[in-house]
């Protein structure tokens, strides 16, 4: 097997008599006699009575993990919450992620639903309203919805509605008071689309 022309190195040829390594070096034109140290050989972990080879933050690749899951190098088990107050809440990409009971869990969604006392449907999401996706105070909670499909006829939204939201129907109903329902029409006038109220019953 050919190996690379530097002195001391007896890496794999790569390219113009040398290794990877110092093949990379000469094109960004570094120094080619300074050793090259095999990833993760000169260093071992840390932790007590570990000879595994370092791989970050002083530690081997198993204990690293123990660290970024479960905060401490020395738990082995994957920490499970037994009740809502041990759930650990960590951020990725912006949004806070837990887990509890084995299953995963976004922040905002598990708020909002321990302040309504009900379990999200499929079809509703939650909207920051500041725009802060790690902000999960029930105050910048927004309970949005988009019912499938987009387009539906009205008879069958309305149908929608009143079967996923009866409570706030019922609320909408009662704020207009005891009056007779009004018919509402959409017609064009000179082209331009108005919408015309009768009442009915006069």
């Amino acid at each position: 097997m050919k190996v690379c022309s530097i002195d001391g190195c007896d890496n794999k040829h790569f390219g113009r008599g040398y290794c990877k390594t110092h093949h990379t070096r000469w094109i960004r034109g570094n120094e080619l006699a300074s050793p090259v140290h095999k990833k993760n050989s000169l260093v071992s972990c840390g932790h007590e009575n570990c000879d595994r080879p370092h791989l970050c933050r002083g530690l081997c690749k198993l204990h690293y993990e123990r660290l970024r899951i479960n905060g401490d190098p020395r738990i082995s088990k994957k920490h499970r919450a037994k009740s809502i107050d041990e759930i650990k809440w960590r951020e990725h990409k912006g949004y806070v992620y837990g887990s509890y009971k084995g299953q995963k869990l976004m922040q905002h969604r598990f708020v909002w639903e321990q302040h309504h006392g009900r379990v999200l449907h499929p079809f509703e999401n939650i909207h920051h309203i500041n725009g802060m996706k790690n902000d999960n105070r029930i105050g910048n909670l927004e309970l949005w919805t988009k019912a499938q499909p987009a387009g539906q006829r009205p008879e069958d939204l309305v149908k929608w509605v009143v079967d996923n939201y009866p409570d706030l129907v019922a609320k909408q109903m009662k704020g207009k008071g005891s009056g007779k329902p009004n018919s509402q029409t959409r017609t064009r006038v000179n082209g331009v689309a108005k919408d015309s109220t009768s009442r009915r019953g006069r």
